[in-house]
């Protein structure tokens, strides 16, 4: 099955990347994407249940259960990843991230959980962990060695291979041979870790000379930071999170790996380590929920926050034990651990569900304090309410954030009919970026403009999917033009190539302090912009005083042309456009680079 996971993972990446139109139902809504990413996942999955299926002999008819319930797992999760999410921002990359730290987590214990079994653990998770080094080892030279022979292949005959071949290869190699070479070396014989085995030198070297100085510059440098809190009387940033965060992982790191040594007095350094760390980590958690309690109370609860928060909690849970316990087992790190984890990722509790419903509370609070939501209805701003600006800022704030993680529809019950209407229809089209509610005359923060990124390209890319016919010209230049500010001349060197620039609306190409071509852009961009804008779901003149909603899109579109619409002719020249970039700054248009061939 974990094999199965890689090979679907490899096969589907490639259907993504070489065969799926651009166009179509399984590109524009990710299907594709998080069917490879959903596969990726269950190779750790289904590599836990092969390991717990395998110490526990289970039946066939047993194990084949555990396929159905990994199957279903990797379904829902599926479907818990909006397309919305992949066109705002990476909110759902720590969704994947979050759900392979579970399953390797599961991976760490599905062997040997038990109280008994700690010696075990111990040694089958350090296996694990060579056996993992090792496969990426040789799975990273296979990769740079085959890579570095197409590179050599593309340069000395010429071929033009594409850079997603690269990626294929890439694929290949860590999703199928990585796959079978880490699980060839598993053994069938679980009971092997049972036996005692002399603790490697290596181990206690690594951790003796290069992670506990490590730690130990980390505790002076946190410890200073919390005197300077205490003689300052001030309160800590919320970045102090992070280093405390790092200093954990690393110290709990080589706590483990240590653990068979740890009351060794001959190892005095460790021995001192391991009975110290977690009386020095105490006090620095103290810092670390204030500081994300601080970050909380005002802008509310987010995934991230939500997960340091979790960590923070674990991390006091795990010291106070190791304090306490006076068995020290370690399989309680990476179980409890674990079921933290899952149970933060589902459920009402979960820090998605949380999350929305707080900035939802948030939200509400907003609107009923400026006077938008009454009666249960979101209304108009009159002429006579004036929205205070941080609050505006923080509506347009909440209302993005909602949009992003595909819950804009916990603002439907406000809405009017038409609202409705406009909402729904955007939402079924999976039109997301046109789904970002600002109050009909909600004043715009100028400090903060929403933009939005039009990329338009042609649908057969100039050159690498298609020649360029130039029978009727001399020469073929590339060129990349950006804008400049309007108030400068437009300087060029006197070498050699074609240099490009925009300045205002105009584009300028000069070879030799030679015009080549000057020409307004203007009509080619309000041509581009006003057929997408005759496309948009949601028509953004609407939204008048009847209206509580207005649509302002935000983010990046991706819109692909005829490539005769990328052309710009005249009598002597012809331009190949192949990326034509416009940024719209609130009501503005403008023009921010232009790439592609002129031919003369």
């Amino acid at each position: 099955m974990p094999v199965l996971c890689g090979l679907l993972t490899f096969l589907i990446s490639v259907w993504e990347m070489h065969f799926a139109s651009r166009d179509s139902y399984l590109v524009k809504n990710y299907v594709l994407v998080r069917m490879a990413m959903e596969c990726m996942c269950g190779i750790s999955m289904f590599i836990a249940f092969e390991i717990y299926a395998q110490v526990k002999q289970v039946q066939f008819s047993k194990r084949l259960g555990f396929f159905l319930l990994g199957f279903c797992i990797l379904g829902l999760h599926y479907y818990s990843v909006t397309p919305g999410m992949f066109d705002s921002e990476t909110i759902f990359l720590s969704r994947y991230l979050l759900f392979v730290a579970c399953f390797h987590l599961l991976v760490s214990v599905a062997a040997f959980h038990h109280v008994n079994d700690i010696l075990a653990f111990w040694q089958y998770n350090y296996f694990l962990l060579t056996r993992m080094i090792t496969s990426v080892a040789y799975s990273l030279t296979l990769f740079l060695g085959l890579a570095t022979a197409l590179w050599a292949i593309d340069t000395l005959f010429n071929i033009q291979i594409n850079f997603n071949y690269y990626i294929d290869l890439l694929l290949l190699i860590f999703m199928i041979f990585n796959t079978i070479f880490f699980l060839m070396g598993i053994p069938a014989d679980y009971s092997i870790f049972k036996n005692q085995t002399d603790f490697k030198k290596a181990i206690r070297i690594f951790v003796q000379y290069i992670l506990l100085p490590i730690i130990g510059l980390y505790i002076l440098i946190l410890y200073f930071y919390a005197g300077k809190i205490l003689l300052n009387k001030a309160m800590p940033e919320g970045w102090v999170c992070i280093p405390i965060l790092i200093f954990s992982i690393i110290g709990i790191l080589a706590y483990v790996l240590t653990y068979p040594i740890r009351k060794d007095e001959h190892n005095r350094i460790i021995y001192v380590y391991a009975r110290y760390f977690f009386y020095i980590l105490l006090p620095l958690l103290s810092l670390y929920f204030i500081a994300i309690i601080k970050r909380i109370m005002p802008y509310g609860i987010t995934e991230d926050r939500y997960l340091v928060l979790v960590l923070g909690i674990w991390l006091v849970i795990i010291s106070v034990y190791i304090i306490v316990s006076k068995r020290d087992n370690i399989i309680v790190i990476p179980g409890s651990l674990f079921v933290l984890l899952a149970l933060s990722t589902m459920g009402p509790w979960g820090m998605y569900q949380l999350s929305i419903q707080n900035q939802v509370v948030r939200l509400e609070h907003l609107l009923k304090r400026n006077q938008l939501l009454q009666n249960g209805k979101l209304v108009s701003q009159n002429t006579q309410t004036k929205v205070d600006k941080k609050d505006a800022a923080s509506i347009r704030s909440i209302l993005f954030y909602l949009n992003k993680r595909g819950s804009i529809d916990r603002i439907h019950r406000w809405l009017g009919e038409e609202d409705q209407q406009k909402l729904l229809d955007a939402i079924n089209k999976n039109e997301t970026y046109s789904i970002h509610a600002i109050f009909s005359s909600l004043e715009l923060d100028y400090e903060q403009p929403f933009e939005l990124t039009y990329l338009f390209q042609p649908s057969r890319p100039f050159v690498t999917d298609q020649g360029i016919d130039i029978s009727s010209y001399q020469y073929l230049y590339a060129f990349t033009a950006k804008s400049e500010p309007v108030d400068q001349l437009p300087v060029f060197p006197m070498d050699s190539m074609v240099h490009a620039r925009i300045l205002g609306d105009h584009l300028y190409l000069m070879l030799r302090q030679d015009t080549l071509f000057q020409s307004r852009l203007n009509l080619k961009l309000l041509e581009f912009v006003h057929e997408q804008k005759m496309k948009d779901s949601i028509d953004m003149k609407q939204g008048g005083l009847k209206s509580a909603i207005k649509v302002i899109n935000t983010g990046e579109m991706n819109i692909l042309l005829e490539n005769d619409r990328m052309l710009i002719s005249d009598s002597l020249h012809r331009l190949f456009l192949n990326r034509f970039e416009v940024k719209k700054y609130d009501t503005i248009y403008r023009i921010e680079s232009v790439q592609g061939y002129i031919a003369y």
